[in-house]
């Protein structure tokens, strides 16, 4: 009789099986705009009686023809569903579903879906406004450096910071006093320290010229050697090459506040008329900046750390603030792809500020699609 009984159930669990096969279906397509590994699955239930029944989804998933292995578990009200967990690109996945009831038991599970495969894609289509601002932006700036370098005379505003480095030197010149530069603690490859490298090699020309005296601590010994060249190279351009001390430009130690104490104490023995902090900077520039007002020395500043620029504000002379640290070196060098590319980058801005302008006035006028626009896609 329990055969029986169990012959039976097992042929009702069959037709009953059967019957919700053909109301389930399953969908899986390669998610869309992404650098691949993510399935985005898809179902639709068009049984009521089957929807009713549902307290628990079960994601069943098999790479190639392998065995099925539960991944995910839903809830009833779920329909869609990113398999997004260790898929590799280019290989076939099925997947099945497994429906529960309210004692968490598998009362159906739909037949194998597949094969579903996942590939990165070579371009975003939500960044096509991004692209397009990208484009022009290159255009502009290149325009600019085109027209630069066929003489146009471009107007950038002067800097103090910038005015103001000769007339250090040659305070210093004047008080038989040394000079003392610090080009930051980030590597070569950072923005800042390359417009540090750019503004020294400048700075290195004019003391050159007043035959004055410049010390150059170093924090990354790549950035020391780089360094070294360009103030050597700043001498012979002035030809000066003698005059060069290799001893005033140093690796002093890559740890942070050592750093700031090595220039603290370098300050306080050689008593500057003029210090220069000018690259990226931490907790360590009021250190720098402190230690140098209180030796009365002129003091020109200018970092991208926004965190760091107060402190130099309230304690140097002269703040070079954000990006006029990238602009100082197109204002003192004399490479007009330099001014062209400062020229053409202030009117990205001025065309990206008209574009939120105008953007946000359509918003506010009720215009449909500008939602998509402002959030990038």
């Amino acid at each position: 009789m329990k055969k029986f009984s169990s012959l039976i159930f097992t042929i009702g669990f069959f037709i009953l099986g059967q019957t919700f096969a053909q109301d389930v279906t399953l969908n899986g397509i390669d998610t869309p705009d992404d650098k691949g590994g993510s399935i985005d699955l898809s179902w639709a239930i068009s049984n009521p009686a089957l929807e009713k029944s549902i307290k628990g989804i079960a994601v069943l998933r098999s790479e190639g023809s392998g065995t099925f292995s539960e991944i995910k578990t839903l809830g009833d009200y779920e329909r869609t569903y990113a398999d997004n967990g260790e898929i590799k690109n280019n290989t076939p996945y099925y997947y099945q579903l497994s429906f529960k009831d309210e004692a968490g038991v598998v009362f159906f599970t739909t037949e194998p879906a597949g094969p579903f495969m996942s590939a990165p894609q070579w371009f975003n289509s939500k960044k096509i406004a991004n692209l397009i601002f990208a484009i022009v932006s290159i255009a502009i700036i290149l325009i600019f450096i085109r027209l630069a370098r066929k003489g146009k005379d471009l107007y950038i505003r002067h800097l103090a910071g910038v005015d103001a480095i000769e007339d250090a030197v040659g305070r210093a010149t004047e008080m038989g006093k040394p000079c003392v530069y610090s080009p930051g603690i980030d590597p070569i490859e950072s923005i800042a320290t390359l417009a540090s490298i750019s503004i020294l090699s400048k700075i290195s020309q004019t003391v050159a010229e007043y035959d004055s005296r410049m010390i150059i601590p170093n924090f990354d010994p790549v950035v020391y050697s780089v360094i070294d060249e360009v103030v050597r190279d700043a001498y012979i351009k002035t030809g000066r090459p003698d005059a060069y001390k290799s001893d005033d430009v140093y690796f002093l130690t890559n740890g942070q506040f050592a750093y700031a104490s090595g220039i603290s104490g370098l300050m306080a023995r050689e008593t500057p008329a003029a210090n220069f902090f000018l690259g990226f900077f931490m907790a360590e520039s009021l250190i720098l900046a402190e230690a140098g007002s209180m030796t009365g020395a002129i003091q020109i500043a200018g970092t991208d750390s926004i965190s760091q620029i107060p402190f130099f504000i309230v304690a140097c002379d002269y703040t070079l603030i954000g990006e006029e640290l990238y602009a100082a070196g197109a204002l003192m060098g004399d490479d007009p792809r330099l001014k062209g590319g400062i020229k053409g980058q202030d009117y990205v801005k001025l065309v990206a500020m008209i574009v939120l302008v105008v953007l946000f006035t359509l918003k506010l006028f009720g215009v449909a699609g500008i939602d998509k626009i402002l959030v990038g896609g």
